[in-house]
């Protein structure tokens, strides 16, 4: 009966272990520059909605220090109700900035594509864009890192 019921109690903080190790796994980071911050390979890309609506697209190492672009190719795409938009980037000395704005009209979703170079398999992110401001972190919905 004894062992029986230390083995339930030691199950149990094995699970509990397994969880708060799960937990802060996914601790979501801020980007440099307060926005959402894309786990992509070689190097880690930010994805930031400036105040005039355009888009930024920047490059860190792991230390969340700004590379520069080495030959990544970037694609973001509007998905607004009436239809796909895809917005042309220009490369920066740390990544990409959009020529135009982003539509008005949110909540919608965009789409960030991400390839290392131009062969590359590509890596897709999916992001709820909401400009509006958290009341728990003050960063844009879209960036958010309470986590709810």
């Amino acid at each position: 009966m004894i062992l029986m019921k230390l083995t339930k109690a030691l199950t149990l903080v094995a699970a509990l272990c397994v969880a708060t190790s799960l937990n802060a796994a996914d601790k979501i980071v801020a980007g440099p520059k307060g926005g959402r911050l894309l786990e992509t390979t070689p190097q880690k890309t930010e994805f930031v909605v400036n105040e005039d609506r355009t888009v930024e697209i920047n490059f860190y190492d792991a230390t969340l220090k700004a590379v520069a672009p080495t030959g990544e190719v970037v694609a973001v795409t509007a998905e607004v109700r009436g239809g796909r938009t895809a917005l042309a980037l220009e490369k920066t000395a740390m990544g990409y900035v959009s020529k135009s704005a982003l539509p008005e009209g949110e909540p919608y979703r965009v789409v960030v594509q991400v390839r290392a170079n131009a062969d590359a398999r590509p890596q897709n992110f999916r992001i709820e864009l909401n400009m509006e401001k958290c009341a728990e972190c003050l960063h844009p919905e879209y960036a958010c890192i309470c986590g709810h």
